[in-house]
């Protein structure tokens, strides 16, 4: 009985640390900029994103955690694909493509305004579809930030999809 007693009171007392810790993280996240929030996320791709991570699901070939920030839109996530590969992404879905293309071109100049000047842009078209692809890179860096907007028919319509993505350029083709 004794024993029980202390295991609950030590699984109540490690939740309650949980709990406390990401609330607190979630206010230290409210309290960030978005270029710090940038900046965070580059250096946090080489190691899963950890502070970034919240809510798993998981799927055949990947695991998916809810963010703790978006940068585009209100649904942004970490995929994991194991081996330590990572990826943040978010996009926003719009019925045009004039504000698909407000939405990129926001984003690109916020992104552009908080990188260093080491970080360069190349700007052209998707390498399948229609839309546009702007990716920030850097000499010696594995990260990348990629932005695209692009079409996405459907049975009905076309949308048109904003993405901002951070991660291994190889994740985003």
């Amino acid at each position: 009985m004794k024993k029980t007693w202390v295991g609950s009171m030590l699984l109540v007392s490690l939740w309650g640390c949980t709990t406390t810790g990401e609330t607190e993280l979630d206010t230290k996240v409210a309290a960030l900029t978005t270029c710090e929030k940038i900046d965070a996320l580059i250096k946090g791709h080489k190691h899963g994103f950890p502070n970034l991570r919240t809510t798993q699901s998981s799927a055949k070939i990947m695991d998916v955690w809810k963010a703790r920030y978006h940068l585009v839109g209100d649904s942004c996530q970490v995929w994991g694909w194991g081996a330590a590969r990572f990826s943040y992404v978010c996009t926003l879905t719009e019925p045009g493509q004039d504000l698909a293309m407000e939405h990129f071109n926001q984003a690109k100049a916020k992104t552009r305004e908080c990188l260093s000047p080491q970080w360069a842009l190349q700007e052209g078209p998707r390498d399948n579809g229609e839309g546009v692809k702007a990716e920030f890179s850097k000499p010696g860096e594995k990260t990348v930030v990629t932005l695209v907007a692009a079409s996405s028919p459907t049975v009905f319509k076309t949308e048109w999809k904003t993405y901002y993505f951070v991660g291994d350029p190889n994740d985003i083709r």
